[in-house]
């Protein structure tokens, strides 16, 4: 499984780990249950349409038809597959010590990217529309301190603001275990 291989650091511990919003998932597959049903409508709309015009047999093209609308669904099939991989393995994981980052970009792509708490920077929160402020998601975005100052943007991740509350929490307390902080957060 993909979260077995996620390395961790001795005694290295995780705190959480998170997907995508479910709503994302459900928004992505009913879009391809309208592509699927839209041709039958089609087709349902045309009977109507021409039955008042004259009779048009589709008898004689029925095979053609039914093997057209049936690679149509093959690949209707195929994007909700793909919409599904993509959901199921974006992860992101925070540790005591690090955040990991896995994006599916495609079947046999993905990107793996961390980086230390100490180097962590600025982190905004960004919940856009109504749907995404009722259903709290929204993307964070990530600025870490380094040579080439990455910046990590995690998108429609549910609860942002709580994940953030606990990124900066375990991120102050890595940084008072390696003494680069007093209590006061100074």
């Amino acid at each position: 499984m993909l979260l077995d291989k996620i390395k961790l650091e001795e005694n290295e511990r995780i705190i959480i780990q998170t997907r995508r919003h479910w709503f994302v998932i459900v928004s992505q597959v009913f879009s391809f249950v309208l592509a699927a049903i839209t041709p039958l409508l089609l087709l349902l709309f045309a009977s109507f349409l021409f039955r008042d015009f004259g009779s048009i047999d589709l008898g004689n093209h029925r095979a053609l038809i039914s093997f057209g609308y049936s690679a149509w669904l093959f690949l209707l099939w195929l994007g909700v597959f793909s919409v599904f991989n993509n959901y199921y393995l974006d992860i992101l994981t925070l540790t005591d010590r690090r955040i990991i980052v896995i994006n599916q970009k495609g079947f046999f792509w993905r990107n793996t990217a961390s980086f230390r708490l100490e180097r962590l920077q600025d982190m905004n929160v960004e919940v856009n529309g109504v749907i995404a402020t009722l259903l709290d998601f929204g993307d964070i975005n990530v600025e870490t301190a380094g040579h080439s100052d990455e910046e990590f943007k995690v998108t429609n991740i549910p609860h942002p603001r709580e994940l953030k509350a606990l990124v900066l929490e375990a991120s102050d307390n890595r940084m008072k275990k390696a003494g680069g902080m007093t209590e006061d957060g100074l």
